[in-house]
């Protein structure tokens, strides 16, 4: 089994051996963030910054996360009565049994947590208090090897390559729950 490091370098060992301009990142980013990358890419300022700021490989995947993770909600059932506000400023409260929705993307948007929330910042400061990986008891097991996966792949392509675009529309995965990117194709160049 490869890591995701010799993974990464069998392909561009192969895009250098063949002339591969365009690149498949299906497999690699589909563990390591394909969404994060497809983001990143949308936001090409942010994109540079990361390049030329080192100090963001440990940071960078976090606002990512917050901005646009692939768990934008899930399912909790009330174990004893939970209270919070409503937008109108009732109280609602939740029985013991009952199903609730929680909307983690809209969590992760929240301004009352997050300066400027629809906004892509990769030095924000706050950025790993998102809740992409839920929290608590339900906090995901994979978080910290996700993140990495993540920050190691990005960081690699982005600093091995000088040019980087989309070669086709993503392909999105057709799930609700764990959404994404599971195929993404890019042209890249390398740095001269």
């Amino acid at each position: 089994h490869c890591s995701i490091y010799d993974q990464i370098e069998q392909i561009l060992i192969l895009q250098r051996i063949h002339g591969i301009r365009s690149l498949q990142l299906h497999t690699i980013l589909f563990s390591a963030g394909s969404d994060s990358f497809h983001t990143l890419l949308r936001h090409p300022d942010q994109l540079e910054k990361w390049r030329n700021d080192p100090s963001l490989d440990a940071v960078a995947v976090d606002e990512l996360l917050r901005f646009d993770g692939p768990v934008q909600h899930t399912v909790r059932v009330a174990m004893s009565p939970i209270s919070f506000d409503g937008a109108d400023g009732d109280t609602i409260t939740v029985a013991p049994g009952h199903v609730m929705l929680t909307v983690l993307g809209a969590a992760n948007h929240d301004p009352a947590m997050f300066d400027d929330p629809h906004r892509l910042i990769l030095d924000r400061p706050n950025a790993g208090k998102h809740t992409s990986f839920s929290a608590g008891v339900h906090y995901c097991l994979g978080a910290s090897l996700a993140k990495l996966e993540a920050s190691v792949a990005i960081t690699r392509l982005i600093r091995r390559f000088e040019h980087i675009e989309l070669a086709a529309d993503p392909h999105w995965r057709d799930r609700i729950t764990i959404r994404g990117v599971d195929r993404l194709a890019l042209v890249v160049a390398e740095r001269r």
